[in-house]
């Protein structure tokens, strides 16, 4: 199904992104709120991306203009009734969402998609709502949604080939990256990403670095920046949600440390506060490669979190990268263990979704996967569950496999 009208239902930062992607690829959208002013911050936004695009010159003011005109702003549904798909990104709250795709599975016309931008819900339990579980599907966007090329294509237990198939091709025409990912907790961008992050913050309590330190690390490793910058730059609220709902969900290898929860009650959530892991000051930004400054309060933040955890324990070695990204590599192998993921995408994925420059699976490719198993079973006998090894790794080292492409699916016809 070609998609020609659109609708987004959210008019916030993420929302307006999506309504601009889809207005730049010639698709009429309406982009719905439940108030005026959340809808007219919403089309502001989209008409400051069309002003920066003609500043420049890579849109025509008479472009930009046409373009511009394909968004109708709303607050009802008026207008659903005639939509191909709609693409829903409201408040991340099961609760809501549901609520939501009850609505629209009434107005909308039968043939049309509805589909959801969740990060992290589950499109089954949303696809439960309507009456047309077939097609409803996820596509996770990533901020800011008219940059970032990743699309995260998350079928639900009853969704058809054939809505995966129009949505992937929907994220093609739009200029997107799509990632077909099989429904599972955080999906796998986030599922890889918090054991990265969250084994940072075990690094910093133990004293293995400074936040800058370990930033430095993996910056130099190939990461467009440190844990601690992404923390600060995503909230430190929000991370600590995600850390905990993954925890729930995997259990003991996503335990988290307590380090985020005292830095919350603190104050201290990152740049929108002011104060982070590292200081924010208003109007002030950091040049490339200039140290940033760190929060004093750090250090008695990380002995109440030290107290929490039970533990007196130290680093035994100098922060290297390694140390948090084997988790995240770990869990990658812990997603093509389950299924959830092509090998040929874990890479892919990683790269449009969070700029990594050197391929996860093709690190450990490059230094062996025995090598890569024996460092993870030292890092679990000194730290624990964090560090488990998935048992398709083991598998793999056993069976002398170091090229994951061999995992790869092949045709009935070609076995």
């Amino acid at each position: 199904m070609k998609v020609q009208r659109a609708a987004v239902i959210g008019a916030g930062a993420m929302g307006s992104g999506i309504a601009q992607v889809l207005s730049q690829s010639g698709i009429q959208v309406i982009l719905k709120d439940v108030k005026q002013e959340f809808v007219d911050r919403g089309l502001a936004n989209i008409k400051r991306m069309y002003d920066s695009r003609v500043k420049k010159q890579t849109l025509t003011q008479e472009e930009a203009d046409e373009l511009f005109r394909l968004i109708k702003g709303s607050t009802d549904y008026e207008g659903f009734n005639n939509v191909d798909i709609v693409i829903e990104a409201a408040l991340e709250t099961i609760e809501l969402k549901l609520a939501i795709f009850k609505e629209i599975d009434e107005i909308c016309p039968s043939r049309a998609i509805l589909a959801s931008n969740t990060s992290a819900l589950s499109i089954s339990e949303i696809a439960s709502a309507t009456r047309r579980p077939d097609k409803v599907v996820g596509m996770h966007f990533f901020n800011p949604a008219q940059f970032m090329k990743l699309v995260e294509v998350i079928p639900g237990v009853k969704t058809s080939h054939d809505t995966v198939k129009s949505a992937i091709e929907l994220c093609r025409d739009m200029g997107k990256v799509p990632v077909e990912v099989k429904e599972c907790p955080g999906f796998l961008v986030n599922r890889l990403l918090f054991p990265y992050m969250n084994e940072a913050l075990w690094a910093l309590t133990e004293g293995a670095g400074t936040p800058q330190e370990i930033d430095d690390a993996v910056e130099a490793f190939g990461l467009p920046m440190g844990p601690f910058t992404l923390f600060d730059m995503t909230g430190i609220d929000i991370c600590e949600h995600v850390n905990q709902f993954l925890y729930k969900e995997y259990g003991p290898r996503f335990s988290p440390s307590p380090l985020l929860k005292h830095m919350i009650n603190a104050g201290f959530l990152g740049q929108k506060s002011g104060a982070g892991f590292f200081i924010h000051e208003k109007g002030a930004i950091p040049k490339k490669g200039e140290p940033k400054k760190i929060n004093p309060e750090l250090s008695k933040l990380i002995e109440a979190a030290k107290k929490d955890a039970k533990t007196d324990a130290k680093a035994s070695k100098k922060f290297e990268a390694y140390r948090v990204l084997l988790p995240m590599f770990n869990e990658a192998v812990y997603a093509l263990q389950e299924d959830v993921i092509e090998p040929s995408d874990v890479d892919v994925a990683m790269e449009f979704g969070c700029g990594l420059t050197r391929g996860l699976l093709t690190i450990a490719e490059e230094k062996g996967l025995d090598w890569t198993l024996n460092e993870l079973d030292g890092y679990h006998k000194d730290l624990g569950e964090r560090f488990r090894a998935s048992w398709l790794l083991r598998k793999l080292v056993r069976a002398g496999i170091h090229n994951f492409s061999k995992l790869e699916k092949q045709p009935v016809a070609a076995r």
